[in-house]
Order: structure tokens, then C-alpha cells, then sequence
């Protein structure tokens, strides 16, 4: 019980602060316990190389987007800044956090009933990642992609 709240409330905190040395330190915290407690943990991290892929280049892009602020670097018409670049550092954090709180709380089997029906779900959902790039190579309409996936999670379900 003592983990389930205590897993709650980093989580509660690291959704609503927006202080960088505090997300910081539950990325600290939550690398160590994954450490500890997360027998999965290689494999959780091999399911989600194409994940990193995607998330690394939305999190260029974002530090490309954000304008304001003192200017770091400047790369033809495009600007780094200070105030950019904390900006996408609070965003990385918090979803780095996110995925380590969720991987965590599926180590340790901490739902049951319903929510682990979720859990699985969402863990089959991450594994379909790379079938994105199917619909790329094979020039898929959406409506198309959209019903070879639900395919792919009613077969693993």
C-alpha cells in the first residue's frame, strides 16, 4: 500500500510542477528504483526504441519552435534559447518520468481486475508502435492503417 501511494504522489507531483531540479530528482528516483525493483527492464527499453525515435525528433523540434528568450545558438533563422531550452527540458523530463513511474508500476504488478486489462492493452499498443512505418511503405489510407491495427490488438487480446 505504502508503494502504491508513494508511486501516486510522485506522480501527482511530477504532472503539476513545472520546476526542473524537482523533475530532475524524481527522474533520479525513479531510474533508481527501476534499477531496484524492475526485473523487465531491459526489455521495456528494447520495446521502445522506435518510441525514442519519434519522441527525440518531436523534442528537437519543439527546441527549434521556441523563439523567446536569450539565444544560445542560432542555425540560420532558427534560434536556441534559454528559456527554450528549459521549456523542452521540463517536457522531456516529464514524460521520461511518466514512462518510469509506468513501467515501474507494471514491474511490480501493482494493478489487478480492470486496470490490468488497461495495463496489457497499452503495453500491446506500444509494441504496434513500428507499425506505423507500414503505412508509409505501403502507401495505406488511414481509415486502412486504423483497421490493420485494431486487427493486430484484437489478435494479441
Amino acid at each position: 500500500m505504502l508503494l502504491k501511494s508513494s508511486i501516486f504522489l510522485i506522480l501527482l507531483l511530477t504532472i503539476l510542477t513545472s520546476n526542473i531540479y524537482i523533475l530532475i530528482t524524481v527522474a533520479g528516483l525513479m531510474i533508481l528504483s527501476n534499477l531496484l525493483f524492475n526485473k523487465t527492464l531491459k526489455s521495456s527499453i528494447k520495446k521502445m526504441k522506435y518510441v525514442f525515435l519519434l519522441y527525440f525528433t518531436t523534442v528537437l523540434f519543439q527546441l527549434f519552435m521556441i523563439q523567446e528568450g536569450e539565444v544560445i545558438f542560432k542555425i540560420y533563422n532558427y534560434y536556441i534559447t534559454w528559456d527554450g531550452l528549459i521549456q523542452v527540458g521540463i517536457n522531456f523530463l516529464r514524460i521520461f518520468d511518466i514512462l518510469l513511474i509506468s513501467w515501474l508500476i507494471n514491474a511490480q504488478n501493482i494493478f489487478t481486475g480492470r486496470f490490468k486489462r488497461y495495463n496489457e492493452l497499452i503495453d500491446i499498443i506500444i509494441e504496434l508502435v513500428p507499425e506505423v512505418f507500414v503505412l508509409f511503405r505501403k502507401k495505406m489510407r488511414f481509415k486502412l492503417f486504423f483497421r490493420h491495427i485494431l486487427k493486430q490488438i484484437e489478435g494479441k487480446i
